[in-house]
């Protein structure tokens, strides 16, 4: 599930095995929680995060794990 942040980034929660999912934020935030917590998690940080999209040259390139 997405949801829009109030500086138009995207918060999304993407589930992983064992009961975990991982929540992740274009602003570069990023939690594994328990599965029944993500959505909530996800939700209250979409509506707090103020910081959106970061430049270009913050963001994680691909296969790696962010910074």
């Amino acid at each position: 599930m997405k949801y829009s942040t109030p500086v138009g980034g995207t918060t999304e929660v993407r589930t992983r095995v064992f009961g975990k999912s991982t929540v992740l934020c274009t602003c570069g935030f990023h939690r594994t929680v328990s599965t029944r917590d993500a959505d909530r998690i996800a939700n209250n940080h979409a509506g707090s995060c103020r910081r959106g999209t970061p430049p270009a040259k913050w963001r994680s390139s691909s296969g790696s794990i962010g910074r």
